[in-house]
């Protein structure tokens, strides 16, 4: 049993010392910092223009006629979260 214990002890290092040098190694490390990015004014123009696309539809919707019913119930949904943190 001691001999094979012995036999695990070089493998067991190796492991360790991989993982320490993974952990040393700058850009390996699991998380990484966020990359700088600014919008550019294309980009909050294309943002605006997609936003204004979806609003319409967003106003428009309904719930399907099985549902009509509980309409006010569906009104309400929305504010609960408010009453909880009271």
């Amino acid at each position: 049993m001691a001999a094979r214990r012995a036999s695990l002890m070089p493998l067991l290092l190796l492991a360790a010392c991989a993982c320490g040098l993974m952990c040393c190694l700058p850009g390996t490390s699991f998380v990484q910092p966020p990359v700088a990015r600014s919008l550019t004014q294309e980009d909050v123009a294309k943002l605006a223009t997609a936003g204004a696309l979806f609003v319409p539809q967003a106003a428009g919707a309904r719930l399907p006629d099985e549902f009509v019913a509980f309409a006010p119930i569906v009104d309400v949904l929305p504010i609960l979260p408010i009453f909880f943190l009271l």
